[in-house]
């Protein structure tokens, strides 16, 4: 009898299992409690919701809530530019996140610590509590008159700046950059990971071959280290577009939150999760379709 053959399963589909297999936990915990609260949206922004002795009574209106969001609510158009405008951080968080990644690869004494710092922030800094330790450091800064404040703020750096002769635009942008200081550290634990796993990805021996090519340190950086980290600098950009839009201190997340819960609007503030939403996957297209043709992967 002939025996059969097992065929092995090349090196990419294996990949291919494991990445399944990752993401299959958050792919059952969308089905169980995130599904059904995004269709139930969709349906309440079609609708005006009103409370009754049942519970909410929603009313078809069609694309009211929509044509009003775009057509009369400046509020909202003024804040979706703002948040767009946000996204200067993106590019300055991947900077800091890969300068981060590159002195905490090497092989030194407190190594072990300098990872947990740079990871900290992820799990006593976000959301709400960050949001809570951020407005307490400037609380404290005005309150106290010390220079914490000025310093974060930029303010005690204005002046130098004008006796430089430097524009007002450029001073403008300056600070604005130094304002984000706190939130730059703060928002770049998980984006340092990303790249210390991708930095650990590129093979030696490629390294190894600059080298004997007599590439100095700058030539590896640029020519082998920033193409093969492409994949993460495409991943960490996502990432942080999404953190950018979904933070709890974004105004148009508190205005949903208050247009819900203290307007008790439901139907329009779906409206406007819906129209967010969609803001949000326009701009995610938009940075995929740029980056992915500079993608580099270490298997080519």
């Amino acid at each position: 009898m002939k025996q059969k053959v097992r065929r092995k399963m090349s090196y990419q589909t294996k990949k291919q299992i494991y990445g399944f297999l990752f993401i299959l936990p958050w792919f059952i915990g969308f089905l169980l409690f995130f599904a059904q609260p995004f269709v139930e949206s969709f349906k309440y922004a079609f609708q005006k919701l009103e409370p009754s002795s049942q519970g909410f009574v929603g009313t078809y209106v069609g694309l009211d809530n929509f044509k009003f969001a775009i057509f009369r609510d400046t509020a909202f158009l003024r804040e979706c530019v703002n948040s767009l405008g946000n996204l200067i951080q993106v590019p300055l968080i991947l900077i800091y996140s890969i300068a981060f990644a590159l002195l905490i690869k090497g092989k030194y004494t407190g190594r072990s610590f300098m990872r947990a710092v740079a990871f900290l922030p992820v799990i006593i800094g976000s959301g709400v509590l960050m949001q809570i330790i951020k407005e307490d450091v400037f609380s404290q800064g005005i309150k106290g008159g010390n220079s914490v404040y000025l310093f974060a703020s930029g303010g005690g750096l204005q002046d130098i700046f004008v006796a430089m002769g430097l524009n007002q635009g450029i001073i403008n942008f300056i600070n604005r950059i130094i304002s984000q200081i706190f939130d730059l550290t703060w928002r770049s634990g998980v984006q340092i990971m990303l790249f210390l796993a991708g930095l650990h990805n590129i093979p030696e021996y490629v390294y190894e071959a600059a080298s004997l090519e007599g590439a100095r340190e700058f030539e590896k950086f640029f020519k082998v280290t920033l193409p093969l980290l492409t994949p993460m600098i495409l991943l960490n950009t996502i990432y942080s577009v999404i953190d950018s839009f979904s933070d709890y201190g974004n105004q148009i997340i508190q205005m949903i939150y208050s247009t819900t819960f203290d307007q008790v609007r439901l139907g329009y503030a779906s409206a406007l999760s819906i129209i967010y939403f969609f803001m949000i996957i326009m701009v995610l297209g938009l940075v995929y379709f740029i980056i992915r043709k500079y993608i580099v992967s270490p298997d080519e």
